[in-house]
């Protein structure tokens, strides 16, 4: 089968090239760049993400498209960051959305990043949102969201199985949050972020594979799918499971929201990023049969700390 992986230049589409092509799939990437060695066994063609090009020969026939393509959040929300995150989120998404309706034969299944930072903020001992909940939030993150999530559903592609992917911090050694935190924690720095009540949705790298290998063989699966682990929990639990692991002598100081926001202008980051309430799970792999690996933090970070 042949698989078209558009923004594959994160940890995410590089854990997923290499998948598949060990598993024998031909991955054709589209980027913007890449160096001789990024993609050792899957085949490289240039695009911009915003026209349409010599790439759309790709698309026709394909069975399977991937895009994940936009800008990083892990920056400050000037006007110009957030004009560039929206934006390449939606050309990318509309232009591959233009190029399967112009195609003969248009991929079989379309799955579409988009993020669990949808759902509205959600504290205390309230149900975690599923792919029922209709309080989404307000705010940038989630008007960028919901724009991205409009450009999916854009154009009228019949016979294209469309997932929306709303994915919740991927934790992974390569890149993503982990390595950062875990820094945090070496330095001493590991204490609660903020309150510590806000709740967090995780999932492991491996499960973010694993989830996306599930859905190509789930041909019923449509719609909006929450990639998170059964088993949310708070800032405060998920730094103390960093600190057991890698802070020296299990102590780290705490971060007070003002902190956050301060130091978070010097890192040239958003504060909401580690400030706001993500409580989400998924209902559609928990009544779809999926196993998860790593369905506890601390299955996950012992994982990521032995490795």
């Amino acid at each position: 089968m042949k698989v078209i992986l558009a923004g594959g230049s994160g940890f995410l589409g590089r854990a997923l090239a290499e998948r598949f092509s060990s598993t024998g799939y031909e991955v054709v990437v589209l980027g913007r760049s890449a160096l001789p060695n990024d993609y050792p066994k899957a085949r490289f063609v240039a695009w911009d993400a915003k026209s349409r090009g010599s790439w759309e020969k790709e698309i026709d026939g394909a069975g399977v498209l991937i895009n994940l393509c936009g800008r990083s959040v892990d920056c400050r929300y000037t006007d110009e960051n957030r004009r560039l995150i929206i934006n390449s989120r939606v050309q990318a998404t509309k232009i591959l959305g233009e190029a399967c309706a112009a195609a003969t034969n248009p991929p079989k299944t379309w799955l579409n990043a988009s993020t669990a930072t949808i759902y509205s903020d959600r504290r205390g001992d309230h149900p975690s949102h599923d792919e029922n909940s209709e309080e989404l939030g307000h705010g940038f993150s989630v008007g960028v969201a919901k724009s991205w999530e409009k450009a999916f559903y854009r154009q009228d592609l019949p016979g294209v199985r469309r997932v929306a992917l709303r994915i919740s911090i991927i934790l992974g050694q390569e890149g993503g949050a982990f390595p950062v935190m875990r820094r945090f924690a070496k330095l001493g720095l590991g204490g609660r972020q903020g309150s510590g009540s806000q709740w967090m949705s995780w999932l492991h790298l491996d499960d973010w594979l694993g989830i996306i290998e599930w859905l190509l063989k789930n041909e019923q699966v449509s719609g909006a799918v929450n990639l998170a682990a059964p088993n949310p929990v708070t800032n405060a639990v998920f730094m103390r499971e960093m600190r057991r692991r890698f802070a020296p002598l299990g102590i780290g100081f705490p971060a007070p929201a003002f902190a956050v926001r301060f130091g978070a202008f010097f890192l040239r980051t958003a504060p909401e990023l580690v400030l706001k309430s993500r409580k989400v799970v998924s209902r559609v792999l928990a009544d779809g049969g999926y196993a998860f690996q790593y369905p506890t933090i601390e299955e996950a970070i012992e994982d990521l700390s032995a490795t």
